[in-house]
């Protein structure tokens, strides 16, 4: 009875004793662990117990270089500001609102790659086709040093109040 294996098919937890079935390894809600089989409720409990606990490999915060604040106030307010923001309409690049300062990696005009992307999307119509257009142009033509390298367009569901189809322009420069 290797690691608690007794048949092809079904294996026994070698902590209570439950059944464990081949689809709940491949699954992964029961696994191995440190040797011994465990079914989906040992798992649970053992990891609910490593993160009450804190555990030797307990999540730490991740450091970025910009994440060096400045002394006084600035240290409080870098502390309490989370790195990851909600989505807006300005945050995803809606019409006026992208900001190109926030990206540190330099564009690359005259090299071969692209260095970042912008999505655009519309409704399929007339009238929204015809302003994703406009904003693109805009958008081109107030950044003079951007070179389009690739683009891509894709129609497909976009999620909102009602999910319908939107043709989705993804440009790469």
């Amino acid at each position: 009875m290797k690691h608690g294996r007794t048949e092809d098919t079904t294996s026994v937890c070698q902590e209570c004793g439950a059944t464990v079935y081949r689809e709940h390894l491949d699954s992964g809600i029961a696994r191995y662990e440190d040797g011994r089989l465990l079914c989906s409720h040992c798992v649970a409990e053992l990891e609910a117990k490593h993160d009450s606990e804190g555990g030797a490999n307990a999540f730490e915060p991740i450091e970025f270089e910009d994440d060096a604040p400045a002394s006084g106030t600035a240290v409080q307010e870098a502390m309490s500001q989370s790195r990851i923001h909600a989505a807006t309409k300005q945050t995803m690049g809606m019409a006026g609102a992208w900001d190109e300062t926030k990206f540190r990696r330099p564009l690359h005009p005259d090299m071969g790659g692209a260095t970042r992307c912008r999505v655009f999307h519309c409704k399929l119509s007339e009238g929204a086709l015809d302003f994703m257009i406009n904003q693109i142009n805009e958008w081109l033509d107030s950044n003079e040093q951007i070179v389009v390298k690739f683009m891509t367009s894709v129609i497909g569901p976009f999620e909102g109040k009602h999910t319908e189809q939107n043709l989705i322009v993804t440009v790469f420069y």
